[in-house]
């Protein structure tokens, strides 16, 4: 019996000192998985909006997004008002006008300079940080999240503050 107890608990410390060991080579920016996603995600988000901002029409975004909002106003109003004829040919206008939108937005040279970079990162996350499972829990919830995830939310985030902090439509 307590030859078994010791193996385990020789087990279980050689794999602590084996996760740490790894962690100390294989996470080269903090030493934690979790903030070198964040570190990585911060950098990518950063890349992706300063690409954004060069590439796209910035004034002609803002205008079009501007003058949604407005006939989304009328759009209100009119079905307040009982008169959905009008408010379904605003409905049509700001489809026309999301579409252009889109098409400002969505520049292939903007796709084409970020996706090798995505590309090459992703295949270093996932091989770095694929193997160790699961790692990040969303407190709140209680949700525990593997690389994907933690990329995925890490992304999300970093993108909105610098989207903001930067100016970009």
């Amino acid at each position: 019996m307590n030859d078994t107890i010791n193996q385990t608990i020789n087990d279980t410390a050689t794999t602590i000192l084996t996760q740490n060991e790894v962690a100390g080579i294989m996470f080269p920016l903090t030493g934690s998985p979790t903030m070198d996603i964040f570190l990585v995600t911060l950098l990518v988000a950063l890349f992706t909006t300063l690409v954004n901002k060069k590439f796209s029409d910035q004034v002609k975004i803002k205008a079009l997004r501007a003058e949604m909002k407005e006939l989304q106003k009328k759009m209100r109003e009119h079905i307040k008002g009982k008169n959905p004829q009008k408010a379904q040919a605003i409905q049509q206008e700001i489809m026309k006008k999301n579409m252009e939108n889109i098409k400002h937005a969505m520049n292939p040279k903007i796709l084409l300079i970020t996706m090798i970079p995505l590309l090459v990162v992703f295949s270093f996350i996932s091989q770095v940080f694929g193997e160790f499972g699961e790692f990040f829990t969303f407190p709140i919830f209680g949700w525990t999240f593997g690389w994907l995830g933690t990329y995925i939310i890490f992304s999300i985030i970093n993108s909105i503050i610098l989207k903001k902090v930067l100016d970009v439509a």
